[in-house]
């Protein structure tokens, strides 16, 4: 059982190395290597589960019960029924699988130590393996087949730092930032800007300000700014759809910073939230939505659709198709999760790396993949499952 449970070490550590090929190597391998995980272990898990049951505050319990009842609400209502069920059980397996998962690495130190040393390779391989190709490819238009996977090796590739100390590492780091330019992956780069300054801040904060008082102050007339000039920002987008009004509209945000597409898309989004806006149309049903698949038919355009296949923003996303109690609950369930796993441990470096991953993925998923795609979703995760597990053996030195 001992030898089944190092092959499902290697599957997962490898399932990133499988995503180059395609999503289908990557779910397999990820897959298999968590069932085989599973099983080898079943004994820790239920004795790990039986402490969580009593520690569980009652408060956890009604937030996530209502999480999961809003997002049950909206699938029942969708607009499209199948995908909404589709997305929804995936979301459950994602979330209780990589659960599982943190219960067996964070009493088994060897397991997690030998998962981290076989995702470096991988992380190695995959950078090298990526910038080769670029520069073989330099002269071509080819450079764009690793755009979008540039958004999940460049997390990984920056976590890694924290999960295994290697002199390796420095390969992937350095090749890390050419890679991004020249496949032209801009949400990697926005990933990387959000998490670095929300590091800043949290060190700032850390350093600076002692009192509660002064931090719950800071932390309200921060959120506050936000939510006004995310007003000013949506009213700055389109609010009508008609072609004569779309070829004579007259951008206020610069189109260097969102194109053109991207502002059309997230202006239909709001017109269309207006309509149901307490649990949405159902999720992942945007591109179902009456008038979405329409071309827009202007020259900034050409023959994309309001929407071509979800609103390319995830905050956007949840509140068009789950609305606005599903969008709350979630990010409540969302800051409860890792609020949990920020009192893991009391160190500095494991709360930066904490920050550093959720502020790079949802940043970076302002502006690229759908919140319901498999193994953008699935690797968030996996990740947090994996730094919580890394940051509760730092805490009690195994």
């Amino acid at each position: 059982m001992k030898n089944f449970s190092g092959y499902s070490i290697i599957l997962i550590g490898f399932s990133f190395t499988f995503l180059i090929i395609n999503k289908i190597a990557f779910g397999i391998s990820v897959g298999l290597g968590i069932l085989i995980l599973l099983a080898t272990n079943k004994s820790l898990i239920i004795k790990e589960l039986k402490k969580v049951i009593k520690q569980t505050k009652t408060f956890d319990v009604y937030l996530i019960c209502f999480f999961f009842i809003s997002f049950l609400f909206s699938s029942i209502n969708s607009i499209e029924i199948n995908r909404s069920f589709s997305v929804l059980i995936y979301l459950i397996i994602f979330l209780f699988f990589s659960f599982l998962t943190f219960l067996i690495f964070h009493r088994n130190k060897s397991n997690l130590e030998l998962l981290f040393k076989t995702l470096s390779l991988s992380i190695l391989f995959n950078s090298v393996l990526i910038f080769t190709y670029n520069i073989v490819n330099y002269n071509s238009n080819e450079l764009v087949m690793f755009k979008g996977y540039m958004n999940i090796i460049s997390l990984i590739t920056i976590l890694n730092l924290y999960f295994f100390k290697s002199k390796l590492n420095l390969i992937s780091s350095v090749l890390l930032i050419p890679n991004i330019f020249m496949t032209g992956s801009a949400s990697s780069l926005l990933g990387l800007l959000v998490g670095t300054m929300f590091c800043i801040i949290y060190f700032l904060f850390k350093k600076y300000v002692k009192s509660s008082f002064y931090k719950n102050s800071i932390i309200f007339i921060s959120f506050s700014i936000v939510i006004f000039l995310t007003n000013i920002f949506i009213s700055n987008l389109p609010n009508r759809f008609d072609k004569n009004y779309m070829t004579n509209f007259e951008y206020k945000i610069p189109l260097n910073i969102v194109d053109a597409h991207r502002q059309i898309i997230w202006g239909f989004t709001f017109d269309k939230f207006k309509n149901k806006p307490l649990f949405g149309y159902g999720p992942d049903s945007s591109n179902f939505i009456e008038g979405s698949q329409e071309d827009i038919g202007i020259k900034f355009t050409g023959d994309m659709n309001f929407i071509p296949s979800h609103p390319h923003n995830f905050f956007f996303e949840l509140l068009l198709e789950t609305g606005l109690i599903g969008t709350t609950l979630f990010v409540l369930f969302l800051f409860l999760i890792n609020f949990r796993i920020f009192k893991i441990n009391n160190s500095v470096n494991f709360h930066i790396f904490l920050i550093f991953l959720n502020a790079y993925f949802w940043g970076a998923s302002l502006v690229n993949f759908s919140f319901w795609l498999e193994w953008w979703q699935g690797s968030y995760y996996l990740l947090l499952c994996l730094l919580a597990s890394k940051g509760f053996h730092e805490k009690t030195k195994f």
